[in-house]
């Protein structure tokens, strides 16, 4: 055997445990998914409130002063609370909820479409989220005066409204198109290249506010305040837990369509509300943080090479996966250059490209999902 496989073997055991039934095999890898992946998340944490550009704070003065500023309702704080209370706690929260929210629906996306290479940005969502993000602050728009022009949930409400116009088209497409898989990757793909190409004609007139989108375009957690972090979280806690419930039959839709059906499942109904509870997350997702790549496409990919093709242990993981993921990436986009913000996104996709090459070149015919 060689040494890779020696590894890779001796990781399987530990994951697996020694159980001698496959359900046995399977409890355990549910238990160590939980375990590891709360442990590392928190890890991962507590270091984003310890880490920063101005500062760097050992464990226990951070959580202190977290814990102090929270007590004091966030009034007549000192530097040191304000610095963890108001700007670094907000950010952990929000990349935390962000890379659950692109995870599971990526995860949600390539189960229901059954075609791994499905993301959240290629069924259109974040081009049109990001077209009337655009829109709003390049040009001020505030849907015809309906909404507040100084609201902070203006950009926001606009990138949510956006991805589900973009949803809602890319589905009538791909209905009219026959409804199969390669119907709705192509849809997502047309939807995604007509508002992208919407995006460009605006940023053009954008003026000196083009700074101000391209930050929007490649992601950022900078200007996330309490508020904002918490607008992102619960929804997106909410509608993953809901999804997640839905595990069995995302491994029944895996099948087939008749196979699902026979087994009871109205796949049609079912494919629908997945979709749109997906799309909903990513445009929770990118409504203050702006477009983040690959998270939702290269996550889903290596949960299912550690632990199959299971939704119930791959959604899990993915949660935990992703959490991690998106808080290193935030926590590298502040410290790589500090006194730089350098997009998220951009560090996402540098690290997701690579991982991405890996899994379809050198594993994939190890790929069992």
């Amino acid at each position: 055997m060689s040494e890779e496989g020696g590894i890779r073997a001796t990781l399987r055991r530990f994951i697996d445990g020694n159980g001698a039934t496959h359900m046995e095999r399977k409890r355990h890898r549910m238990k160590f998914i939980l375990a590891f992946g709360t442990v590392l998340a928190a890890i991962v944490f507590i270091a984003m409130l310890c880490i920063g550009p101005t500062k760097i704070l050992d464990p226990i003065s951070a959580l202190s002063n977290l814990f102090t500023a929270i007590g004091k309702d966030g009034s007549e704080m000192t530097p040191d609370q304000v610095m963890v209370y108001s700007s670094r706690f907000p950010r952990a929260l929000a990349a935390l909820a962000v890379g659950i929210g692109l995870s599971v629906a990526g995860s949600a996306y390539q189960a229901v479409i059954r075609n791994p290479l499905v993301d959240p940005y290629i069924m259109g969502v974040s081009s049109g989220a990001g077209t009337l993000a655009i829109a709003v602050i390049a040009f001020d728009f505030t849907f015809f005066g309906l909404l507040d022009h100084n609201s902070i949930y203006l950009v926001a409400i606009a990138a949510i409204l956006g991805g589900l116009i973009a949803f809602f088209l890319t589905m009538a497409l791909a209905q009219r198109a026959g409804g199969t898989t390669n119907s709705y990757v192509l849809s997502g793909v047309v939807i995604g290249l007509v508002f992208g190409a919407m995006q460009t004609i605006m940023i053009v007139f954008s003026g000196n506010k083009v700074s101000d989108v391209l930050l929007w375009l490649f992601g950022s957690f900078a200007n996330v305040t309490m508020e904002k972090a918490l607008f992102i979280l619960i929804p997106v806690v909410v509608i993953s837990v809901f999804i997640m419930r839905y595990a069995k039959e995302m491994n029944l839709v895996l099948l087939g369509e008749s196979q699902a059906r026979q087994m009871g499942l109205n796949v049609r109904r079912f494919n629908a509300m997945m979709l749109t509870l997906a799309s909903i997350l990513t445009a929770f997702c990118v409504a203050f943080c702006g477009i983040i790549g690959f998270v939702g496409l290269v996550v889903p990919h290596l949960c299912r090479m550690l632990f199959g093709g299971d939704h119930r242990l791959v959604l899990p993981a993915s949660i935990a996966l992703g959490a991690v993921l998106m808080m290193a990436a935030d926590l590298a986009a502040r410290m790589i250059e500090p006194g730089t913000e350098l997009p998220v996104g951009a560090i996402t996709t540098l690290i997701g490209v690579p991982v991405f090459a890996y899994l379809l070149f050198i594993r994939g015919k190890m790929y069992n999902g």
